[in-house]
């Protein structure tokens, strides 16, 4: 059980910034709330709000769009300048309840396993923004984990907007979470990149030739080698998509 003894709601990054790096104080970040309701962190002692500082804006300049860490999940879905793969994936993150809590910022940070919306975020070659009290840093999202983020503050996601994708998906029914989904995008260029999820502790970038190295956490839904024999259907699946 929770017991919060103070909650903050800052109104700048500094502000927030100082109130996380208390060595004494156990301080959690409150964005949406989701991640901390079913968190199993029960030596929280304070929390902070980020609803006050922004962080909600959602910009399009020079083929990329900029999408605020507290944009609620629902607004992704909702706007068409967001390429349609982000908000096809943003729309199976959860249902509508969830979504009009979850924030962008919470998915980047959790990097869930099963999460089709990171894996899209990777393909669209995002980039994190943090902010630290030593300044602004952008991290791909490769990269990017919560060692990285340290006692910073994720403000926002850069993604491309142009490219041909594709998507595929293998799940107990369409409302459910994926066992396995992969998805692409072929880039004005001709390059492509894959990522999958469901086969590693977080969605990851892979590679048709990557797919036999991979070993595939197991569950009572797919054990470790139909995981890999399914990534290796949907990959070729993905590619004939974008080939076509």
């Amino acid at each position: 059980m929770f017991r919060v003894s103070q909650y903050h709601r800052p109104k700048s990054i500094d502000e927030a910034l100082q109130l996380l790096s208390r060595p004494d104080v156990k301080t959690t970040l409150l964005a949406g709330g989701v991640s901390l309701l079913v968190s199993s962190d029960y030596d929280i002692d304070q929390v902070v709000d980020l609803q006050g500082i922004g962080l909600d804006q959602i910009e399009s300049a020079q083929g990329k769009i900029m999408i605020g860490a507290m944009v609620r999940l629902q607004r992704i879905v909702d706007n068409k300048e967001v390429p349609p793969l982000i908000r096809e994936m943003t729309r199976l993150e959860g249902p509508n309840t969830i979504r009009h809590a979850g924030t962008l910022g919470g998915v980047v940070i959790n990097a869930d396993w099963e999460s089709e919306l990171f894996a899209a975020l990777l393909v669209h070659e995002a980039k994190v923004r943090i902010r630290t009290q030593d300044g602004k840093e952008v991290v791909p999202l490769e990269n990017f984990d919560k060692i990285v983020l340290g006692d910073g503050i994720v403000t926002g996601v850069i993604i491309k907007e142009n490219g041909r994708t594709a998507h595929e998906r293998v799940a107990r029914t369409p409302a459910d979470k994926p066992i396995v989904a992969a998805v692409g995008r072929k880039d004005d260029s001709g390059n492509i990149r894959l990522a999958l999820c469901g086969v590693a502790d977080r969605p990851i970038l892979s590679s048709k030739d990557r797919i036999a190295r991979l070993s595939p956490p197991g569950d009572f839904r797919g054990s470790s080698d139909y995981r890999q024999q399914i990534s290796e259907v949907l990959v070729e699946r993905v590619l004939n998509q974008l080939s076509g």
